[in-house]
């Protein structure tokens, strides 16, 4: 396989990366909005919190699409590249999946103290 082979196969994957983490902010951002500003009662700071997010988020959507686990060497064929592209979504699948069990504990917590303290 050619070098040629390996960059367009990671650049296919990089875009099919984006292009589930764009899904993932827009499938998200009616619920984050509804939620901090019911948590903070101040449109400005709800605005802000979404958009911090919607932004980690999508860097760290990024940063796995950008991690390179193909096998460049000469004895690669077709078998190892799609399960080198497996791999691939498979990191940033968990990626994103770790990005959001933290953020889900995180707004949790806040949910929780938010109403103890408005008891």
């Amino acid at each position: 396989m050619g070098n040629t082979m390996f960059l367009l196969l990671y650049l296919i994957t990089f875009v099919i990366c984006l292009i589930l983490t764009i899904g993932l902010i827009l499938v998200l951002n009616k619920g984050l909005k509804k939620f901090f500003e019911n948590l903070s009662q101040d449109a400005d700071i709800a605005k802000f919190f979404v958009k911090l997010t919607k932004v980690i988020i999508l860097f760290a959507g990024i940063s796995a699409a950008l991690t390179s686990r193909f096998n460049t060497s000469s004895d690669a064929n077709w078998l190892t590249i799609t399960w080198d592209v497996a791999g691939q979504l498979e990191h940033f699948l968990n990626q994103l999946f770790i990005i959001m069990m933290i953020f889900t504990i995180a707004f949790l917590i806040l949910h929780l103290i938010s109403r103890r303290i408005s008891k």
